[in-house]
């Protein structure tokens, strides 16, 4: 994906999960909206296109993997 279709996947996104180091950032459309800028910076790399696989679920977008972020995701214990 280009960064014009990276960009518009996480605008449609109210819930995103961002893995960052060991971190993991929260971002909900309501209450702690993501910008633009931010979406580039964490999901576009360098070279203009997706930086990393992501799992996208209806209004759910997630970057990176563990698997403690992928059962918060999905909702499971």
């Amino acid at each position: 994906m280009d960064r014009a279709q990276t960009l518009e996947l996480a605008r449609g996104a109210r819930h995103l999960l961002i893995k960052v180091g060991q971190d993991t950032l929260r971002f909900h459309s309501a209450t702690n909206p993501i910008t633009e800028g931010q979406i580039a910076s964490y999901l576009v790399h360098d070279d203009g296109f997706l930086r990393v696989p992501v799992l996208h679920m209806g209004d759910l977008l997630v970057r990176g993997y563990t698997e403690e972020l992928y059962r918060e995701a999905l909702g499971k214990p």
